[in-house]
């Protein structure tokens, strides 16, 4: 990892314009409840341009409350070429290394920035920057997190085997740095 996960309270401290984007969206949810937005509050179509970028993950929990394990709901085309795979529907604990952030927006109940790198099979670092969102049923009890990942490698960067055409797609018309 680039750069240790950090919570977010204003938006001016997100560089990458899409994550600046689903923060504030993420932020007037917020704000119109007075408490953390639920999935119920998230409109897809107000995420339109970006849904190739957006996942959602589930939180669950022990049978003492405690969350432990996350499932993938839903991936955009985007996480699913940073992983390789559609992980739908797949469990992950969350004491992975990898999951820090998602720990950290569970806890805190503030999103959460990200720099990540990861090496594909053609052994290129490749790098990308994530935003994870809590969202809460309750408005304060974390459930589900939104999560945005914004890469910083084009295509071509990529092994051709990895590339499924709506990733190529989301890579091909996204804003790069």
């Amino acid at each position: 990892m680039a750069s240790g996960p950090v919570a977010i309270t204003h938006e001016h401290q997100i560089a990458h314009p899409l994550l600046r984007q689903v923060f504030a969206y993420w932020q007037a949810k917020a704000a119109g409840k007075g408490a953390l937005p639920a999935r119920a509050d998230i409109d897809p179509l107000d995420l339109g341009g970006v849904l190739s970028a957006v996942s959602l993950i589930e939180v669950r929990r022990d049978p003492g409350g405690r969350p432990g394990r996350l499932r993938y709901r839903v991936m955009g085309g985007l996480h699913v070429e940073i992983m390789g795979r559609d992980a739908t529907g797949e469990m992950i604990d969350l004491g992975a290394a990898e999951n820090e952030a998602a720990a950290q927006a569970i806890a805190t109940g503030r999103p959460i920035h990200a720099e990540r790198h990861f090496h594909p099979a053609n052994d290129v670092a490749l790098s990308f920057e994530a935003l994870v969102c809590p969202l809460a049923a309750d408005g304060r009890i974390v459930d589900m997190l939104l999560c945005v990942v914004a890469p910083h490698y084009k295509v071509h960067d990529l092994p051709v085997a990895r590339v499924n055409r709506f990733a190529r797609a989301a890579l091909e018309t996204m804003p790069r740095r």
